[in-house]
């Protein structure tokens, strides 16, 4: 293979070469012709070197930052401008002035050359005819040399439009071509579906949307004909037919068809008639052969064709009916196991066309509403609590359209209540600020109406009712001319409502409540994320059997209470408790019996307990209760009373009836123990004291101790 390289750079640099050496020859000639008048004109002669050397050293910096082509543009305009300042001199020795040729000359080499070496050569051009003023053997007075200034000028500047003017000519065409050239690629990307006509980021979303299932219904309908005329050529047919069902499942109507025959009906066609009925019904193909002459049973013909074969095929998509694909031929020729195959085969690639393009029109939609949707989604995800949602959700829906009212409500489906979450609003509003925590069952009000539709209200964001009922009887809201009542929905199931408001009218336009639309689907999915969240940490501290806090969360309370009494010195009491036989409970009456005793142990402690105190399953049948604040007498009267409470209990099993009985211990803080362990241990053993006296009954470890000295 043979290897090539560019010699376009070695050119350039050898073009530059020459036009240097050709600078220094100019010079050099000039140099001769002066030799003969040395004095008058020695000036020139130093002019003529200096701006070689000029010209060389431009080039070298050029090439240095491997800038070629401007440098050899600059070096040549400089070359040119000095041959043309001396050429126009040399007629002076004979009293000829030929200093205009120098403005033709400047015009020429700024015409051809860019806009940042046109500058340089009329700067150049300046320099030059400065330079001669100063050191030309003839005096030029003011006149003559602002003339010449003038007219330096001005011929570079008519030279630099002229020349401009062809530059943007140039790009404008050099543009349309691209653009042309762009248009081309995106249409044939259209063609192949690499590209949908959505992308055009000028159309507002009502364009899109139409241009997207355009785009859809275009491609389905090409797919369904392409299908057809195969299946018509390849089995020979007379007939090929598409049908599909309407949206309500009701009436037939042909979607598209191959035939020979004119007789083929427009309109609809009832499922029931014929040998469609047959399909649509048992959903299995059916294949007629040797069928007699005016058959009527094909109901897609207005009259009778001579058909002698039919294979009707339906067409299923996931699970539920969509048409029926039907083929028929007039040739004698049945339809055998083969091309039932076939034309089978035919009716899952249209099934998947259309599942195709709706994927494709879904994924268009998502790619449009990402942008929109990704700083809101950002910000909410960043929160955990309802509470850090609603207020989050609140300051994002401020930022990216205006309010003067808004709010989030709850929906609990078990007890049909709505709640007044979270509240925002600006001046002239501050009465719906006492409405926050409020909680209002099913009425005629705009929420209500909107968990019960899954649906926004009021329609447009306009409303109608200068006093409408928005969230509870009685609450209504006045002053606001615009409002949206967006449903928070998630899996189908709502779980509140995000409400915003504004005093002006025509305030949430189609775009606007389509972007709330996304940051409230965004605020419904964090909720309840969040919600989850704080169930799961609940989990997460609580037993799952009796609803008490767990034995790691019981240790963790603990210490807080050790700590805090430590702090405060006051004394707090532990009672450690064990239901009595309670193995005999479960193999007698069996462990669901067993688990109903420990539920109902768990409600009574916390029906004879105050908010303060602390009651946990300790593990087991084992119960324990940190009581705060409480001395010594106190614990004892509580531990009695939870202990009657639990004796008085009845429950009931296939066994019969049965009551249960506790044993307590008792462990006072600071007096019998300082140490956590050292607490629980002596808790522990007034507990089985309690076991060993008989049970069902308190002992107190402080009584134990008395008892032992």
């Amino acid at each position: 293979m043979a290897i090539t390289t560019d010699s376009r750079p070695r050119n350039r640099k050898t073009r530059l070469q020459w036009a240097t050496i050709g600078s220094v020859a100019i010079g050099g000639l000039w140099a001769t012709r002066i030799l003969e008048t040395i004095t008058p004109y020695i000036s020139w002669l130093m002019f003529a070197g200096a701006a070689s050397v000029a010209a060389f050293l431009v080039r070298l910096w050029w090439q240095r930052r491997a800038d070629v082509d401007r440098a050899l543009e600059v070096q040549l305009g400089i070359t040119i401008l000095v041959a043309s300042f001396i050429a126009a001199d040399l007629p002076s020795a004979y009293n000829v002035d030929a200093f205009p040729l120098n403005y033709l000359i400047l015009a020429l080499v700024v015409a051809f050359q860019t806009r940042f070496a046109g500058v340089v050569s009329v700067l150049t051009g300046l320099v030059l005819l400065g330079l001669h003023t100063w050191l030309g053997p003839q005096p030029i007075d003011g006149v003559l040399l602002t003339t010449r200034v003038t007219f330096l000028t001005v011929f570079g500047a008519l030279a630099f439009a002229i020349h401009g003017a062809e530059v943007l000519e140039r790009r404008m065409r050099h543009r349309r071509d691209v653009e042309e050239e762009r248009e081309r690629v995106k249409r044939q990307a259209r063609e192949f579906r690499l590209l949908n006509a959505t992308s055009d980021s000028t159309l507002s979303e009502e364009e899109r949307l139409d241009l997207t299932t355009r785009d859809a219904v275009d491609s389905v309908n090409q797919a369904i004909y392409a299908s057809l005329s195969l299946l018509k050529t390849g089995l020979g047919c007379h007939t090929v037919v598409l049908m599909w069902l309407d949206v309500r499942g009701e009436r037939l109507h042909i979607k598209e068809l191959v035939s020979d025959s004119d007789l083929v009906i427009e309109g609809e066609i009832e499922p029931a008639r014929g040998v469609i009925g047959g399909i649509t019904r048992r959903r299995e193909p059916v294949a007629l052969e040797g069928i007699r002459p005016g058959f009527r049973g094909l109901s897609y013909y207005r009259e009778a064709e001579d058909i002698s074969a039919f294979l009707g095929i339906p067409v299923v998509e996931g699970g539920h009916l969509r048409g029926v694909l039907c083929v028929d031929r007039k040739d004698n020729r049945p339809f055998s196991e083969k091309d039932t195959h076939v034309v089978e085969e035919a009716a899952g690639w249209i099934v998947r066309a259309i599942e195709n393009e709706r994927l494709f029109a879904s994924i268009e939609k998502s790619r449009h509403e990402l942008s929109r949707f990704f700083e809101a989604s950002r910000r909410l995800n960043s929160v955990l609590t309802p509470a850090e949602v609603f207020e989050v959700a609140l300051e994002t829906a401020r930022e990216m359209l205006p309010y003067d009212v808004a709010a989030i409500t709850s929906y609990d489906p078990e007890t049909d209540t709505h709640t007044v979450e979270a509240i925002a609003h600006g001046e002239g509003f501050e009465q719906i600020e006492s409405w926050k925590g409020e909680s209002f069952t099913d009425n005629t009000g705009l929420v209500s109406m909107v968990v019960k539709n899954r649906h926004y209200l009021p329609y447009g964001g306009n409303l109608r009712d200068h006093e409408p009922v928005v969230f509870g009887e009685g609450q209504t809201l006045q002053g606001l001319k615009s409002m949206l009542v967006l449903p928070l929905i998630v899996q189908d199931q709502p779980i509140g409502t995000f409400v915003v408001g504004h005093s002006q009218a025509h305030r949430y336009t189609v775009e606007r409540r389509e972007l709330l639309e996304v940051v409230s689907n965004q605020v419904a999915v964090t909720l309840q994320n969040a919600n989850l969240y704080a169930r799961m940490e609940e989990m997460a501290t609580t037993d799952g059997l009796t609803g008490l806090v767990n034995h790691r969360t019981f240790q963790s309370r603990l210490d807080e209470a050790i700590a805090r009494h430590r702090r405060t010195n006051k004394p707090f009491a532990l009672v450690l408790t064990d239901i009595d036989h309670f193995k005999n409970v479960n193999d007698t009456h069996g462990h669901p019996a067993g688990d109903e005793v420990l539920r109902q142990v768990a409600k009574c402690f916390r029906a004879n307990l105050r908010e303060t105190d602390v009651p946990a399953r300790y593990g087991g049948e084992e119960f324990v209760v940190i009581l705060e604040d409480t001395d010594l007498e106190g614990a004892v009267v509580i531990a009695e009373r939870l202990r009657t409470e639990i004796k008085n209990l009845r429950f009931t099993s296939e066994k019969g009836p049965f009551q249960c009985t506790i044993s307590m211990g008792i462990g006072y803080w600071p007096d019998d123990a300082i140490g956590k362990q050292d607490l629980i241990d002596l808790s522990d053993q007034a507990m089985y004291h309690s076991k060993h006296s008989g049970r069902d009954r308190v002992t107190t470890y402080a009584s134990l101790a008395q008892k032992a000295s």
